[in-house]
C-alpha cells in the first residue's frame, strides 16, 4: 500500500481518479491492524494510506476525527466513509457496492 501525501490524494481526487484512502496514525493500534486486513483485500481498486498527522489541515478537511478511516473515491468524488477496523471481507463489500 502506498503512502501518499495530502498533495498527491487532492491530485487524484482533481483527475477524477477512483481509490479507497486508509487514513491512519502511527501510534494506533487499530491503524496496524487495518492494514494486514487490507493486504488480503484483492482488487483493481488502487488502496493509498495517509498518516493523518502529517498534514493536520487536510485532515480536517476530510472530516477525520478519529483514526482508522478509510474513505472511498469515485471518480473524484467521496463516495463512503467508513470508521473503525474493518475485516477484509467488509473492505471488499464496501468496494464492490460503491464501485457500480
Amino acid at each position: 500500500m502506498e503512502q501518499l501525501t495530502s498533495e498527491q490524494i487532492r491530485q487524484k481526487i482533481n483527475n477524477n481518479e477512483t481509490f479507497l484512502l486508509k487514513m491512519m496514525a502511527t501510534w494506533c493500534g487499530p491503524c496496524r491492524q487495518l492494514t494486514h486486513e487490507i493486504n488480503n483485500v484483492v482488487t483493481n481498486v488502487p488502496i493509498y494510506e495517509f498518516d493523518v498527522e502529517s498534514d493536520s489541515t487536510f485532515s480536517k478537511e476530510l472530516g477525520v476525527r478519529s483514526v482508522p478511516v478509510m474513505k472511498f473515491f469515485k471518480e473524484g468524488s467521496d463516495k463512503h466513509t467508513t470508521v473503525g477496523l474493518k475485516t477484509h471481507d467488509v473492505i471488499m463489500e464496501l468496494i464492490n457496492e460503491h464501485l457500480n
